[in-house]
């Protein structure tokens, strides 16, 4: 035995708006609800925005304030940036190519030799300068090893 399946025909669609106001009642729709909700939320991301870039800006003015470059003492030589930078020994009246050679030779660290010529005092018993062709006489003077 053979089984027809009747042929059913779609439901209408029915507008929910209309047959809740055919039954006197209110739609259920939560878009009223939300609606603050989303206004106050929108309304924190856009304060939340305007903090962060104040706050960007505040860094910036601040980075650039206080990370300028420092001037150097009057009469010192400007930093090399990796290049040799010769020294010459005050009290052995002795030219050295570079603070490392020197800081070999008292058996020191270029960083001690360094420290020296910005403050004008000893390392390792002897004081030392910036090597200035002019000012010191190489003619008289021994070559550093």
């Amino acid at each position: 035995m053979m089984v027809i399946a009747k042929h059913q025909t779609p439901s209408p669609r029915i507008d929910p708006a209309a047959f809740f106001k055919k039954l006197g009642l209110f739609v259920a729709d939560e878009r009223p609800i939300m609606e603050p909700w989303r206004a106050a939320n929108a309304a924190w991301r856009a304060q939340r925005r305007a903090q962060i870039a104040a706050l960007g800006q505040r860094t910036d003015a601040h980075i650039r304030r206080y990370s300028r470059a420092k001037k150097s003492p009057a009469g010192s030589s400007p930093p090399q940036m990796g290049r040799r930078r010769a020294v010459w020994c005050v009290e052995l009246r002795r030219r050295f190519r570079s603070l490392t050679e020197a800081a070999k030779f008292v058996d020191k660290s270029p960083a001690n030799i360094s420290q020296s010529l910005k403050r004008g005092v000893r390392c390792g018993k002897y004081h030392w300068e910036t090597f200035d062709p002019q000012k010191h006489d190489e003619g008289h003077a021994r070559q550093g090893a």
